[in-house]
């Protein structure tokens, strides 16, 4: 091949390529296209994707319309059944299961014993304040004071919670006979509280290092019997009411005696067969919105109530307008406990405006995890006619006297009017707890939704998760990643 000829071959080549070039350019475009297609068309065509390859690969026309109205109407129940799982599932619903729990040796509750009467007339008159007293009687009936002459002053003065505790009636006094599982106890088994009601004193506080004491059997013999004198001799007109009242409680939950316990009056026997109950709730976002027992922040509890949640509540506002706390209110910021002129002019009014407002002061959810005591009383005459002569006559032994009936009357009026006899047990060694369970949870949702998918679209998990996969695989051929 001569010069002439290499040159033409090479001038031929050289203008052919540009040529090739172009035609690179403007076919990038359809093989993009025919690698979406490939996709698209491996995925209806799959077995496990019939309605799809019937909407899409099908030849005849009118069959492909009637399937995408199928499969439009499907895609459209579906949608519309999950919108309703998922607002079901939103609205997080409970469901309540009672268990019936069996207890070898259960722990006894605590047990707190109340005097009507606050203060011991022999003691504020050995105190010289007989006269404040009256004073303040005379207040807290409506009556006139302005012309009295009392120096009220005297009440700055006072140490008001020494003045509960000295004044009050005292345990060792009102006890008169204890025995608990069948074995003796004494005042020492108690510890003193106070409360609204004054000098209180709680048996099984757990407080002090002291266990919590547990039963044995279910039973009067084996429960908790107390023999207490409510020392009616020695009242004050304070209140119109004479006896006791007593709460059975659990030792973590402050003593509410005065708006939770039950009364016992001199002259009657009277039994409490208790029956234990566990409430176990669900916190946030379920409708009970509890909070955790431990999560307590409130001063003098280490357990989180809805009770000790109140009281705490309670004293902030009466500190709030009053500068002190009425006896029995937990001790916030060291606040001082109120004066009696105080607890007239101000505490009394403030506790009623709380009741009022204490939605709009306190929030006080329930405790994730409760345990109460439900007594249920019955009652009897105490002491009977026969047992004061009877007793005389077996302390007398063999000794040879007679005693009047004017002097046993007298024996057995004092009992009937003083003496009370309160027996406290467990009637069954079981209780139940009522505990609250999601009614809807996630695995129910899915489980729900997966077969609303099955029925509506004719699709499984497998076939949702290769949908997703071949939207990826189209959206990174159109971006150019594939």
């Amino acid at each position: 091949m001569d010069k002439k000829q290499r040159y033409w071959v090479a001038s031929k080549s050289s203008k052919v390529a540009p040529k090739s070039g172009s035609n690179e350019g403007q076919s990038a475009k359809p093989r993009k296209s025919v690698a979406i297609k490939q996709k698209w068309n491996g995925f209806v065509n799959h077995p496990l994707s019939m309605a799809y390859s019937m909407c899409f690969a099908s030849r005849t026309p009118g069959r492909r319309i009637i399937w995408a109205l199928f499969l439009l109407l499907g895609m459209g129940w579906f949608s519309f059944q999950s919108f309703k799982l998922l607002t079901k599932y939103f609205s997080y619903p409970v469901t309540t299961k009672v268990t019936l729990v069996y207890e070898d040796a259960p722990d006894f509750p605590a047990v707190s014993i109340c005097n009507f009467n606050m203060f011991r007339r022999s003691v504020v008159n050995a105190n010289g304040y007989g006269q404040l007293l009256k004073y303040v009687l005379r207040r807290s009936h409506g009556f006139d004071t302005s012309n009295d002459t009392v120096d009220t002053s005297k009440f700055d003065s006072f140490n008001m919670t020494e003045l509960y505790l000295t004044m009050g009636h005292q345990i060792k006094d009102t006890l008169q006979g204890c025995t608990f599982n069948g074995e003796p106890c004494s005042y020492m088994n108690f510890t003193a509280v106070l409360t609204s009601m004054g000098l209180c004193h709680t048996f099984n506080a757990g407080k002090g290092g002291q266990q919590i004491l547990k039963v044995k059997q279910a039973g009067t013999d084996f429960g908790l019997h107390l023999i207490l004198d409510v020392q009616q001799y020695d009242y004050v007109a304070l209140g119109y009411r004479a006896g006791l009242k007593i709460l059975i409680h659990h030792p973590e939950t402050p003593p509410v005696v005065s708006q939770l316990g039950f009364a016992v009056g001199p002259g009657t026997s009277t039994y409490s067969a208790i029956h234990k109950q566990r409430v176990i709730n669900l916190p946030k976002p379920y409708e009970s919105n509890c909070l955790d027992n431990n999560d307590s922040n409130m001063p003098g509890y280490t357990k989180y109530t809805t009770i000790a949640c109140m009281l705490t509540c309670q004293t902030k506002y009466v500190v709030q307008k009053c500068g002190c706390r009425e006896v029995g209110m937990p001790d916030i910021n060291n606040s001082r406990v109120c004066r009696p002129l105080e607890l007239l002019d101000c505490v009394g009014k403030e506790k009623g405006n709380f009741q009022k407002l204490k939605d709009q002061h306190c929030d006080c959810p329930v405790p994730c995890d409760t345990i109460s005591f439900k007594p249920v009383l019955s009652y009897a005459a105490f002491p009977s006619n026969d047992y004061v002569s009877r007793m005389n006559e077996l302390n007398a032994g063999d000794r040879d006297f007679n005693v009047s009936s004017d002097y046993l009357k007298g024996i057995h009026d004092y009992l009937s009017q003083n003496l009370l006899e309160l027996t406290v047990y467990f009637q069954e060694l079981n209780y139940h707890v009522i505990e609250q369970k999601p009614a809807y949870d996630s695995e129910s949702l899915l489980a729900e939704i997966g077969g609303q998918v099955g029925l509506c679209v004719g699709a499984s998990l497998l076939t949702v998760l290769e949908f997703c996969d071949v939207l990826l695989a189209v959206i990174g051929i159109r971006l150019g990643f594939q």
